[in-house]
């Protein structure tokens, strides 16, 4: 793994991005390490004022070195739900970093390489606004793969309030399915080119 990997969730208080945050770097410290590999996972937060509506961080620093530098300066993968997040974030990346927007919660555009997931649309429909967190985190794992969807439902399980374990499991499930769906128009528009 070498330098290690390092994410940035970010949006705004009451959306669930500290527990993605958390879920993420628990599947990368519990569930992901085997006979050949160890991961640590560091995970840190921060929030405005405001409990629910300020701007809200959670920065997951991934290695195979327990005595790596901890934090995030410019992520390696931008996870952005807020338009807030995207004003006060998108500036501190780095010409690699792989952004995704929650559609329909931000203006704004990027040359990085992004993808588009209508995370909180669907968590509508479900009629769970509060699981668009979930939905996105699963479409951030099918389109980086960095991490087993085993170690997600594993850490979400973990995690998870009481009675809320299916839900969010089926969440994790549709936002994976968005992704694939998204990456399936890419590739694609990417073959339709090279015709």
């Amino acid at each position: 793994m070498g330098e290690g990997i390092s994410i940035r969730f970010a949006g705004k208080g009451g959306q669930g991005i500290i527990f993605s945050g958390i879920a993420l770097a628990r599947a990368f410290s519990l569930y992901e390490n085997g006979p050949d590999k160890e991961y640590y996972a560091y995970q840190t937060q921060s929030y405005g004022p405001e409990a629910r509506g300020g701007a809200s961080k959670c920065d997951i620093r991934v290695t195979d070195d327990e005595s790596s530098y901890p934090f995030v300066e410019l992520p390696d993968f931008l996870v952005l739900m807020s338009q807030e997040a995207f004003n006060r974030y998108i500036e501190e990346t780095k010409p690699s970093t792989l952004v995704i927007f929650d559609k329909g919660q931000i203006e704004g555009f990027t040359d990085l390489k992004h993808y588009v997931i209508p995370a909180t649309q669907k968590a509508e429909e479900l009629g769970a606004k509060i699981v668009a967190n979930v939905i996105i985190l699963g479409a951030f794992v099918e389109i980086t793969g960095i991490i087993s969807k085993k170690a997600i439902y594993e850490a979400l399980g973990d995690i998870s309030p009481r009675g809320t374990k299916e839900l969010n499991k089926k969440a994790f499930r549709l936002g994976s399915a968005l992704a694939r769906k998204v990456l399936a128009n890419e590739l694609g528009l990417s073959n339709r080119r090279k015709e």
